[in-house]
């Protein structure tokens, strides 16, 4: 196993771990394979991933099969010779990639039509669940998530309990940090940032059910995708009313 491999095992060591489990269990189990870690203050993912990385082999297959870390995220991650440093250069999105779990799929639909009155045309959005916004027929999921993640992708999580009981989801969470590709976590209520400490440590999320955090949603994808011909006032107001009408009866 090359450098590589084992940082993106590691990641996804502590990408599970920190989904599944809350702070003071996971360090349970990383006591439980003799692996240390600091207790002075809380743990991020990030401090986590960096110590897994250092470990051997053989201790991070065993972590991986103890935990049933599964499905493995390195087919989605691109090859990266160990020698070649790993440049990062901010670009302005052309596609978003809204990242959710099937039983959320109400969520999804109105997250869309969120989207679409803000001007991000039907195209410009992959979403793997919904009808004409995701994989064509007879294409290879993998490929076609692998194939969305390249390039100016903004990744919008669509973050529930649902999602972190989906390993699907999992992997493409791991594939989005593994690629950094720009992200922004949403939560479905009652799922708060609270409920997630640690996996999203330095990106600012919103809720998808509150009125002004969308609003903040709307001036940060004019600006990123550059719209030209936006929204008005009024029609933005009328469709946000009836999604939030339709989101918080849901959650009801």
């Amino acid at each position: 196993m090359n450098t590589t491999e084992k940082n993106i095992l590691a990641q996804e060591i502590s990408l599970f771990l920190f989904a599944k489990y809350p702070q003071n269990e996971v360090l349970q189990k990383m006591n439980s394979y003799q692996v240390t870690l600091p207790t002075n203050k809380p743990l991020k993912r990030a401090q986590l991933t960096a110590i897994l990385a250092t470990l051997d082999t053989t201790t991070l297959r065993q972590i991986q099969k103890t935990e049933q870390v599964r499905p493995s995220i390195s087919t989605l991650a691109p090859s990266i010779p160990t020698n070649t440093p790993a440049i990062t250069t901010p670009q302005t999105p052309k596609r978003i990639f809204i990242s959710h779990s099937k039983k959320d799929l109400v969520y999804v639909q109105e997250l869309i039509h969120i989207l679409e009155v803000i001007g991000i045309q039907s195209e410009s959005i992959f979403c793997s669940s919904y009808e004409g916004y995701g994989n064509p027929l007879g294409s290879n999921y993998l490929d076609q998530l692998k194939e969305e993640l390249q390039g100016n992708t903004l990744v919008l999580f669509l973050l529930s309990k649902n999602f972190f009981d989906s390993r699907t989801c999992l992997c493409e969470m791991g594939a989005v940090w593994i690629l950094s590709q720009e992200q922004i976590p949403i939560y479905i209520p009652p799922f708060k940032g609270e409920d997630v400490q640690g996996v999203f440590p330095n990106v600012q999320g919103i809720t998808l059910n509150k009125k002004e955090q969308l609003i903040l949603l709307r001036q940060r994808l004019e600006k990123d995708f550059t719209i030209q011909k936006r929204t008005s006032m009024l029609r933005w107001e009328r469709q946000i009313d009836r999604s939030l009408q339709t989101l918080n009866n849901q959650s009801q």
